[in-house]
């Protein structure tokens, strides 16, 4: 009789936990701060909590951690469906055009290899539009960026479905951010940033709401829209180190210098952290929040703090080189040597293998040396770097479709993988330096020609986040050229420009001020004075 009660009590367990519609999943194995999530999905009390957890760090970008919880939620109940999409979730990155296809199919060839097995084992129509969602993003269809189309469009479907689902929502607006071809698409991020602030109304600590409303609203323009989110995200989700980072995407798009330096400092020291604890760390720790807090010290003017943080990402590169860290150097290194002038000295002759590099990263490089070659008046090498780099770039431009997207995505993007923004880049680049060149020629006209078309280039581009990807914006450039050349008027427009792409930029705040003085516009010098002081405030010894 007792042992009926039990089965009697085990069974009733069964039947509450499966036909009950949460609101709210059970409290993680241990406590967490990566947000909150409100979701309707069926797994074993034992699994469900490694589950959550999942899929806040998914929300946050926490990959490889989001995955190892989702292989436990697996151990604990085999049929948990959701736990199996949750990790071929983990192997697709769609801001970052990265995608490991033979892991996500192998992932969802753990419950069968049957995609309509697979479909078929979900308990409820949610779960089986999830699987469909992601069999379309693993599909056979061999071009991944018609898989983020036709994988957006499914959730767009989910969305109209299961109106005032957090969990469908939230991947909807990433999809569309994942979804557009190259660069910034304002609709499609704007909506994206509407679905989000839908969320965040009813969950202010939605993780992946948060994270999402800052990619949609990080450029220029729409940056102070999200600084509510910027504020909050590193406090919802502080056990995550890009949680930690995000923030400083809003921060720089405005120009508080003085917040991109404590989110990256924060994000930095949690990422070393972390990776001191792995033995199997590639890397020293996050060097995108190290660069982050680099081009942060620089637009205060601490150099010092700026060059110590180059000396030691130098020595990452050297023990560690892999192609992250020396992605980073090279980038780094330009906006290091832009921001100081130090075209000459250690950090100018910072070198690391090249060949498996992607077609910025080289012409950022080839940039440098240019620029270098220039400073030394050296014709015939800079002549020699802006073939190579026209070579590079034609040849790269081989590899995009019509569109601007990689012709050959069959198994992925890998992070070298070519489209027309990055050739776009390459091209201002290359231009800046045939000014350059026409400059030591003295041919004056050909300068202003060269500068005129990459500045031009350059605006038309999409605004990009984050530390310039061209080191030197063409327009501080071509401004720098005007001024020296007494054309004062004409430079204060190519400095406004740079602060329109990148506001509270010291190099276009102090150009200007030289402008003005030329001008002897005291009213425009004391307004860029007095902005200037305030991007160049010390930040106190404490906070850093």
């Amino acid at each position: 009789m007792k042992k009926l009660s039990l089965l009697a009590l085990c069974f009733s367990s069964i039947v509450l936990f499966f036909n009950c519609t949460p609101t709210k999943s059970p409290p993680p194995p241990t406590g967490d701060q990566l947000g909150e999530l409100h979701f309707k999905f069926n797994g074993s009390e034992a699994a469900m909590p490694y589950f959550e957890k999942g899929l806040k760090l998914l929300h946050n970008f926490e990959y490889d951690n989001a995955c190892t919880e989702f292989k436990k939620a697996q151990e604990l109940d085999s049929s948990f469906v959701m736990a199996f999409w949750g990790e071929a979730m983990t192997y697709n990155h769609p801001l970052w055009r990265q995608q490991d296809y033979e892991k996500g199919q192998e992932a969802l060839n753990k419950l069968s290899l049957s995609a309509e097995e697979r479909t078929a084992m979900a308990k409820t129509d949610l779960e089986k539009d999830f699987l469909q969602s992601i069999e379309i993003m693993y599909g056979s269809d061999g071009n991944k960026k018609l898989r983020d189309s036709l994988y957006s469009a499914h959730l767009e479907k989910m969305y109209s479905q299961y109106q005032g689902d957090h969990e469908v929502a939230a991947f909807y607006a990433l999809s569309l951010l994942g979804a557009v071809k190259v660069g910034r698409d304002e609709a499609a991020y704007e909506k994206g940033a509407q679905i989000a602030q839908g969320i965040l109304k009813e969950n202010p600590n939605h993780p992946g709401a948060l994270h999402y409303l800052i990619h949609s609203y990080d450029d220029p323009k729409h940056a102070p829209k999200a600084l509510p989110a910027a504020f909050s995200y590193s406090k919802v989700a502080a056990d995550a180190t890009h949680a930690l980072h995000m923030p400083s995407h809003i921060f720089v798009a405005v120009g508080m210098w003085n917040e991109v330096i404590k989110s990256n400092i924060a994000s930095w020291e949690a990422s070393v952290a972390a990776a001191e604890a792995d033995s199997t760390a590639k890397n020293f720790g996050s060097y995108h929040a190290l660069h982050w807090l680099m081009y942060g010290h620089l637009q205060k003017g601490h150099f010092a703090e700026a060059k110590q943080i180059m000396l030691d990402m130098k020595k990452y590169a050297d023990e560690k080189p892999t192609e992250g860290a020396r992605d980073y150097l090279i980038s780094m290194k330009g906006n290091y040597l832009v921001e100081t002038d130090e075209w000459e000295g250690e950090i100018a002759d910072f070198t690391c293998d090249l060949e498996d590099m992607g077609l910025v990263i080289r012409a950022t490089d080839h940039w440098i040396e240019g620029r270098k070659a220039y400073q030394r008046k050296d014709t015939k090498s800079l002549k020699s770097l802006i073939q190579q780099m026209q070579e590079e770039r034609e040849k790269a431009a081989e590899k995009v479709t019509k569109s601007g997207i990689p012709m050959c995505s069959a198994a992925g993007s890998s992070r070298n993988m070519v489209n027309q923004l990055d050739i776009d880049q390459a091209h201002v680049m290359e231009l800046q330096l045939t000014g350059l060149l026409a400059d030591l020629e003295g041919d004056e006209k050909m300068v202003e020609k060269y500068y005129s078309q990459a500045a031009t280039q350059q605006m038309e581009m999409s605004s990009s986040y984050g530390p310039p990807v061209i080191s030197k914006p063409t327009f501080e450039l071509y401004g720098e050229w005007l001024l020296n050349h007494g054309h004062a008027e004409l430079a204060i427009q190519q400095f406004d420009n740079s602060r329109l792409k990148g506001p509270k930029r010291m190099r276009a705040l102090i150009g200007k001020l030289k402008a003005a003085k030329m001008l002897k516009n005291e009213t425009m010098i004391k307004e860029v004075e007095a902005e200037l002081a305030q991007v160049m405030i010390p930040i106190p010894d404490e906070s850093i």
